[in-house]
């Protein structure tokens, strides 16, 4: 029986948080679907279209249910948050997203609401824009960051111990100050705190 694109995508999902992004392969996914190499392209014509199509699941629902009566900017940060959660939800989402360059309908709609919070607030259609660049921009970049950290083999702790042994009292006393808060695997509260820095600006912009 022939596979149908929905279980042929939740096969390249579940196979991306085995083997992430870069062990992702269209012969490597017709092996763990038990077909034949080809297969999978009936649905997908090539790697890039199924990377799309992981994307675009990913941010299915994303703007849904959002509280109307919260102010606008809660709205944002809400909205913001659920991105980061969607993209954490498998393995180099972050990856999979920031590699997708087409109007996928899902990333549409989380545009468009973000920009209409903006545009209801009183801001130009412009600024309103690039204010969402900048908190996706956040958003991803964290997130791959925090991906990243996630696949180290100790927890971090060889990075965190280079660091250390690489800053010089006499040059990086500032560094050496804020050490403790430095290192990566950066914390929830990490992401909040930056994330409320770009919302403040943008409320007293």
């Amino acid at each position: 029986m022939r596979l149908t694109r929905d279980q042929v995508l939740a096969g390249a999902l579940g196979l991306l948080d085995e083997v992430g992004i870069d062990g992702l392969s269209m012969r490597r996914l017709a092996s763990v679907l038990g077909v034949q190499n080809g297969a999978t392209y009936w649905h997908f014509p090539s790697k890039q279209a199924l990377l799309e199509a992981m994307a675009e699941a990913m941010l299915a629902d994303l703007t849904l249910g959002l509280d109307e009566r919260l102010p606008w900017y809660e709205r944002i940060s809400e909205l913001a948050q659920r991105l980061r959660s969607a993209l954490l939800a498998h393995r180099d989402g972050a990856r999979i997203f920031s590699g997708v360059f087409v109007p996928l309908p899902n990333a549409l709609a989380y545009g468009e609401t973000m920009i209409g919070l903006l545009r209801g607030a009183g801001r130009s259609s412009r600024d309103a824009a690039w204010a969402v660049d900048t908190i996706t921009y956040y958003v991803v970049g964290h997130t791959i960051e925090e991906q990243l950290a996630a696949g180290l083999p100790d927890g971090g702790r060889d990075a965190v111990a280079r660091l250390t042994d690489a800053l010089d009292p006499a040059h990086h006393p500032n560094m050496l100050a804020a050490l403790d808060d430095i290192p990566v695997p950066h914390t929830e509260d990490h992401f909040a705190y930056g994330l409320g820095v770009i919302i403040a600006g943008l409320r007293s912009a």
